[in-house]
């Protein structure tokens, strides 16, 4: 953990030395986070968040909305026959957010997805196990629509190659990538507002299943 002395942490923080004293004995807990050296105390660069009411009004909505989407799992998976709960007992590897420069409509989108993963099992179909579940949403700042999805690689061997594949099939338009987590709820974010048509699909080399278009 990196740490700053008080003269640099008041500069970072935008704070009196008071102020940062009385944030402290208000918060005992993160007081017990700062250490001693040298004769002089030292606070962790971390902290500087918490004076920044702006950063801190971001995390608290992100985390209200991740309590909420946790919430809403929950519910889901009581219901053991729901496809939410089929999926998310399935192991995955790579969470993807594809928001498209283009204004891609419902149906565009559903065929860059299976462009995607054909261009992937045309590669290495061969190889290794290929799943992919996706679903279609609208933009809620602009017109048009953007997909989420998450990709099970069977070899592991093979996931670095893989992303940077898919990274380069969209390389015209902004990639996010984050290695699965099942407790971050994407599965159900990705569904909440319905499977229909178009909006979903769920394909599987090694099955060969796919959800039927409407």
């Amino acid at each position: 953990m990196e740490y700053e002395n008080l003269k640099a942490f008041t500069r970072s923080t935008k704070s009196s030395k008071s102020t940062v004293y009385r944030f402290y004995k208000k918060n005992s807990q993160l007081f017990n986070e700062t250490k001693i050296k040298g004769g002089k105390r030292l606070f962790p660069a971390d902290h500087v968040k918490y004076f920044d009411s702006e950063t801190m009004f971001e995390e608290n909505k992100n985390l209200r909305k991740e309590i909420q989407s946790m919430r809403n799992l929950i519910d889901c998976l009581e219901d053991k026959n729901s496809l939410q709960y089929t999926l998310w007992m399935m192991e995955w590897s790579f969470f993807f957010t594809i928001p498209y420069k283009l204004e891609r409509n419902k149906k565009s989108c559903f065929k860059q997805m299976h462009g995607v993963y054909d261009y992937l099992l045309k590669k290495y179909g061969d190889n290794t196990e290929l799943r992919m579940f996706f679903s279609t949403e609208p933009f809620t700042d602009r017109k048009g629509y953007h997909n989420h999805f998450v990709i099970y690689i069977e070899d592991k061997k093979l996931h670095e190659q893989v992303v940077t594949d898919i990274q380069e099939y969209f390389n015209y338009d902004r990639v996010e990538v984050s290695v699965y987590d099942k407790y971050k709820a994407g599965l159900f974010y990705m569904s909440k507002e319905g499977l229909n048509g178009e909006d979903w699909d769920f394909i599987n080399n090694s099955k060969n299943t796919t959800s039927d278009e409407s």
